[in-house]
């Protein structure tokens, strides 16, 4: 129990067994630490050395030979506040190159991708970094828009559209029903353009810059994202033919 706890906090095994058996022998050689500790003695100093700079332990000379001593556990939760503070100021680090990380990474993306996620909460992956990478002014077009679904899922897209509307996102959708609640809703959503199609009832598909979205809502729930520009062009072309047959 004592010895799986001080591993948590980030000890290593034979950190651990070092430091407990100087507790229990108090201040004495490397001599009985590794004969107490059972470890070998090619680790023993290793291992005082890094206890050492974790204030865990210190040591004297007496007579040209070193004695060392566990601190008291005290200097434990004093340890925890260190850690607490390097990995304060190491996330305020990665925060200011975050920006750099993410340029590097679009910069190494490959210019066609397609990316499966399976399950709802896949699609609501998926669907939150669409809102990331879009902003005020560009414009979401979605087709097949059918209101039977299960309800969670027509209440999360209800909040998504929330959002969108709030980061004045556009967005033009062309159901395949219409007189539903759902259908209702969405002709009141601000910056939303709404028509109908009763003939579309293929699955539904989002376009967004540089990406196509292809949901499932039945048997195998799940969205499929292309992200490629040449290919969201040519689905934006058919959305646009569409939309100009569809109803207002």
């Amino acid at each position: 129990m004592i010895e799986d706890t001080l591993q948590k906090i980030g000890l290593t095994r034979g950190e651990v067994k070092v430091y407990l058996t100087l507790l229990w022998t108090g201040q004495t050689t490397t001599g009985k630490i590794i004969k107490e500790s059972q470890l070998s003695s090619g680790k023993i100093y290793e291992i005082l050395d890094k206890l050492i700079k974790k204030g865990l332990v210190s040591f004297v000379i007496k007579d040209k030979t070193k004695y060392f001593e566990a601190a008291s556990p005290k200097m434990i939760l004093q340890y925890i506040k260190d850690k607490e503070e390097e990995l304060k100021k190491g996330g305020q680090k990665i925060e200011s190159i975050l920006p750099d990380l993410i340029k590097l990474q679009k910069s190494k993306k490959e210019e066609y991708s397609t990316t499966i996620y399976r399950g709802f909460r896949g699609i609501r992956s998926a669907v939150s970094d669409i809102l990331d990478e879009l902003s005020s002014g560009d414009e979401i077009l979605a087709a097949g828009i059918q209101s039977e679904k299960d309800p969670s899922q027509n209440r999360f897209w209800k909040h998504w559209h929330k959002e969108r509307i709030r980061k004045k996102i556009k967005c033009r959708v062309i159901f395949s029903d219409r007189g539903t609640d759902y259908y209702k809703l969405f002709k009141k959503m601000k910056l939303t353009e709404v028509r109908f199609l009763p003939s579309l009832v293929f699955t539904t598909v989002d376009v967004t810059k540089n990406k196509v979205l292809i949901f499932a809502y039945k048997n195998d729930v799940s969205v499929v994202v292309i992200e490629n520009q040449e290919i969201a062009e040519k689905f934006r072309e058919i959305f646009n033919i569409l939309w100009q047959i569809a109803k207002p």
